[in-house]
């Protein structure tokens, strides 16, 4: 007997088992006359008569999820078969347990056997679980995997209203149209126009869904229907949705609830308690040959297959091994990949080293090698000037600090960073000189050849004897430090180095024949070459570089605790540990706020300020407006396109299961949908208008960049401000405009309060000299000072009082702002109570203006912030501020994931977690931080450049040579 012949004749006794009203055995199948569907297998349970668990058909369900992956879960699933129980009305109860403290829901449920379910017709008749006792989901599902999952769920929710039917494919957002409503079904009086329900539909045709009733799901390749009480509530089309399910999955019926706000909500405060009557599942079998479909299609025609709607069939279809295995995916490996695959990894590794040797020969270390040992190891006969520190380099505590990087680069001017915080020095003055290192300065461009512009070609130089010079040059002064002036001195009195101001030229008779140019004189205006600049030294606000630090670094960790341990930050929130309670009772108030934010906005008018009103020369304006937006955007644009990869590697994947282990639903991020959805929403940051978010903060880590926004439009606001403000020469006139403008932008809820009081702060310090004046007067110097403290003290107390008392400042100050659709107060609005967190607050305005007085009049605090710990913080404070939610919602997440997995403590893991994050956030600072400088600060030095120089003359190729030069050789 052939293998084939045995897999029919086992194919027609699994029929015996199963018998219709008739005694038809239904060994040709189950047909639908309504739908025309024909399937070959069945299971029908009726629990009125079955004697007891477990069923030969169903396995029960006990686990205890460490975690779920569900981006609104904040409690974790649990099953127990004690929770199955028949009831004496020939139900089958589904029981579901209150939450644990560790928010641990035990429900029940229980799975088909059967694995190789592939399209049939399931149909249950279900009680919803019980009004007003906590959210939870009675659901029916076929479910592989996350994507390939068909999902009815009966949800009960907080709310009796608000109770509903919801319909999912694929894992789709549990959004209220992909459902009905028990309030619309019980109104709808058109059940039973799709097919003929088995029980419990109203007389007029309505359905009762807290009652019995009868749901159903229609798989099929082409499509998927969803049934409720007869009612086809929704189709999905395979031609409309390329991802549907298509793989064998097993069947599942289970009592459940997350939490989530936007399904079932829950869990129930009590014992819930859902109920099935009966299941009746006519289905194919994916484990079903070919040759057994052949022969089965040849036997049995149409009529001699069993109705789905005859209520009389009983019993199931027998099943071998097979079909209780999971199904897995072919393999289709192939081995014609593989060299493609080692080329590419050759390619790799080569561009790898290379890159590795480029950084090597280039390493900054070497610069200093070089500087030592001009020309390749050879002494130098220049003498040596020492170098200006740079403004992120350091030299003492306190004060300020000068600059330690070289003041002469080449081809291009230094202009100050329009995000550094420094001091107004003395204007630039720019050399005519080339780009040698005249005082032993190094060039910019280390291994750069030192070119002498004087002639009529420039050429490289050697250090030439008066004798051997065509040129009798004198140097031209510049004005420099004294100390600067002595060194050139020297220099020029060294043998072999004369210079002059202006190169004469001898023309002869061969060269008139040429064609050449006829020069007499030759000067640096005549004839472009490489241009250096030099600079005095450069000098850093310490103590506001310290202040700006410290806020990065809080606002950092409001953002870590908002993803992990939500309690210390959000009233209300769930508790892990009661000393978070406390933590957000007393801790929180005063660093885990947005107050911390607005100093940023307070702080950042000064650079942008600070030149034009000690020189009311409108060039610094146009400087800072041209340099603004590529200064911010392109470090921001770049490090969004990165996290767009790593996340769409799936590097934030682990992301999702956190909500359930850290009680928080605050993170949150998606991958861009195409490339062009990336374009569009940077182009949107830069022209967005605040108080809008942008669509940006879904696709990028915590969600920062609504910030930006408020730092472009601000810009605009300031650099306009400061010049109508520098143009009234009153003062009374001037702090009576500042009043005018703070008021109405704080009325308006504009961020611009903030940035009209750090322009008002800028105007004290360099138009007044206000500290000078304060400290010379102690009877003004102390109030002055008193206030300001005061100020600080009621931003905080807004956020202290809500914590003890019902009283909620920040509520009630919103509710007085006016409704910008409607003109009406907030208060007689939907939009009133508590701000967004992107809408500014009075007590955060008046924490950054009296927080930045304290630090700019303060010695004592001004000692406190120029600390070096902070002052090492600065220079790294715009990487920060991009690169720690990548880290946190990477790293942070995956490893929570894990120790949660390997059933770690909450409390250690979170600090695990927290101490690991910020190790690799520092860690990662010295690699990422010259990357933004480089692609922020750098190329908008060239930006400004272009926009602000003219472009040399153009001149032929072999200029000032004939044009037959080479050809005549």
């Amino acid at each position: 007997v052939s293998f084939v012949s045995l897999a029919l004749l086992s194919f027609a006794s699994v029929r015996a088992d199963v018998t219709g009203g008739n005694g038809n055995n239904c060994s040709c199948g189950y047909y639908d006359a309504s739908t025309k569907e024909l399937f070959t297998d069945s299971i029908i349970v009726y629990f009125n008569e079955t004697s007891g668990l477990p069923l030969p058909d169903f396995q029960e369900e006990s686990y205890s999820n460490n975690y779920e992956k569900d981006w609104n879960a904040i409690y974790r699933q649990g099953a127990d078969p004690k929770n199955l129980q028949l009831n004496e009305k020939g139900s089958l109860d589904f029981h579901l347990q209150p939450s644990s403290d560790v928010h641990l829901v035990v429900g029940s449920g229980m799975h088909t056997v059967r694995k190789d379910i592939q399209y049939g017709s399931f149909r249950s008749l279900i009680k919803s679980p019980p009004q007003r006792i906590g959210g939870s989901a009675m659901s029916m599902m076929l479910q592989y995997n996350d994507t390939e999952s068909t999902e009815l769920s009966v949800m009960n929710t907080d709310a009796a209203n608000e109770a509903w039917i919801g319909t999912f494919v694929s894992g789709e957002f549990p959004t209220r149209n992909l459902g009905m409503n028990y309030t619309d079904l019980s109104h709808n009086a058109s059940a039973n126009h799709n097919y003929t329900t088995l029980a419990n539909s109203a007389t007029n045709g309505s359905v009762d869904a807290w009652d019995y009733t009868e749901y159903r799901i229609d798989w099929t390749k082409e499509y998927i229907n969803f049934y409720i009480g007869g009612n086809c509530t929704r189709t999905v089309l395979h031609k409309d949705n390329k991802g549907m399910p298509s793989v064998p999955a097993p069947f599942y019926l289970k009592h459940w609830s997350t939490g989530n706000k936007y399904s079932m909500e829950g869990p129930p405060k009590r014992e819930s308690v859902a109920s099935v009557a009966w299941v009746r599942m006519f289905f194919n079998s994916s484990t079903m040959s070919v040759e057994q479909h052949t022969e089965f299609v040849s036997r049995c025609p149409l009529t001699d297959a069993c109705s789905m709607d005859d209520i009389t069939i009983r019993g199931s279809t027998p099943h071998d091994e097979a079909a209780t295995k999971k199904w897995e995916q072919a393999s289709h490996k192939s081995i014609r990949r593989m060299p493609a695959l080692w080329i590419s990894v050759i390619c790799i590794a080569f561009s790898s080293l290379l890159l590795l040797h480029a950084f090597l020969r280039r390493a900054p270390w070497r610069k200093e090698l070089a500087s030592a040992s001009h020309g390749h190891g050879q002494p130098s006969a220049e003498p040596a000037v020492p170098e200006v520190a740079s403004s992120n380099d350091t030299l003492a505590s306190g004060g300020t600090t000068p600059a330690q990087k070289s003041s002469f680069d080449f081809g291009v001017k230094r202009e100050e960073d329009d995000m550094a915080i420094e001091q107004i020095g003395p204007s630039r003055q720019p050399s005519i000189y080339s780009a040698s290192s005249m005082y032993g300065g190094q060039s910019s461009q280390t291994a750069s050849v030192k070119w002498d512009s004087r002639a009529t070609t420039p050429r490289a130089t050697t250090p030439y004897s008066a004798s051997s010079s065509h040129f009798n040059t004198t140097r031209e002064h510049i004005p420099l430090p004294d100390s600067h002036q002595n060194r050139i001195a020297e220099y020029q009195k060294s043998p072999g180095m004369v210079s002059e101001k202006t190169l004469e030229v001898h023309e002869s008779a061969a060269d008139r024949a040429e064609g050449k140019i006829p020069m007499s004189t030759v000067t640096e205006s005549a004839l472009p070459a490489p241009r250096m600049t030099v600079h005095p030294p450069r000098q850093r606000i310490d103590y506001l570089a310290g202040l700006v630090a410290i806020c990065a670094i809080l606002v950092t960790v409001m953002h870590f605790g908002l993803s992990y341990v939500p309690a210390i930050v959000i009233p209300g929130a769930p508790l892990h540990h009661k000393s978070e309670y406390w933590a957000q009772k007393i801790v929180s108030p005063f660093i885990l706020n947005q107050m911390w934010l607005g100093v940023f906005f307070t702080t950042s008018t000064r650079f942008l300020v600070a030149k034009y009103l000690k020189s009311g020369n409108l060039k610094d304006i146009a400087q800072n407006a041209v340099r603004r937006t590529p200064r911010l955007m392109i470090p921001v644009s770049t490090v969004v396109l990165f996290e767009y990869f790593v996340i769409d590697c799936g590097a934030t994947k682990f992301l999702e299961y956190t909500p359930s282990i850290s009680w928080s639903t605050w993170p949150y991020v998606a991958r861009f949908p195409t490339f062009g959805h990336y374009i569009s929403e940077v182009l949107e940051l830069i022209y967005l208008i605040p108080n809008a978010v942008p669509q940006i903060t879904f696709n990028y880590c915590t969600g920062v960049l609504w910030t930006i926004a408020v730092q472009l439009q601000g810009s605009w606001l300031v650099l306009l401000g400061v010049v109508v403000v520098y143009e009234m020469k009153t003062a009374w006139k001037r702090f009576c405009y500042y009043a005018f403008v703070v008021v109405n932008h704080w009325y308006a809820q504009s961020w611009g309060s903030y940035l009209w009081l750090g322009l008002m702060l800028a105007d004290l310090d360099v138009t007044y000299k206000w500290r000078p004046w304060l400290y010379s007067r102690a009877y003004a110097y102390y109030p002055l000072l008193l206030l300001c403290w005061t100020s600080v003290a009621l931003g905080f107390s807004s956020n202290v009082i809500p914590n003890w008392t019902d009283f909620n400042f920040a509520t009630y100050e919103n509710n007085i702002h006016p409704d910008v659709p409607s003109g009406e107060p907030l208060a007689r609005t939907d939009n009133a109570g508590y701000p967004a967190y992107y809408v500014p607050r009075l007590n955060g305005l008046l924490f950054a203006v009296g927080m930045q007085a304290i630090v700019e009049i303060s010695p004592a605090v001004q000692w406190l912030l120029s600390r070096k710990a902070f002052l090492l913080v600065f220079p790294h404070i715009f990487t920060i501020y991009l690169l720690h939610g990548l880290v946190f919602w990477s790293w942070g997440s995956w490893l929570m994931v894990l120790l949660a997995s390997r059933g770690f403590n909450y409390g250690i893991n979170v600090a695990i977690v927290g101490i690991s994050s910020y190790a690799v956030l520092f860690l990662s600072l010295p690699i990422v931080t010259p990357i933004i400088e480089a692609l922020g600060k750098d190329i908008t030095q060239q930006v400004w450049l272009s926009a602000s120089e003219k472009n040399p003359p153009r001149r032929r190729t072999l200029f000032p040579f004939p044009d037959d030069l080479l050809s005549k050789r």
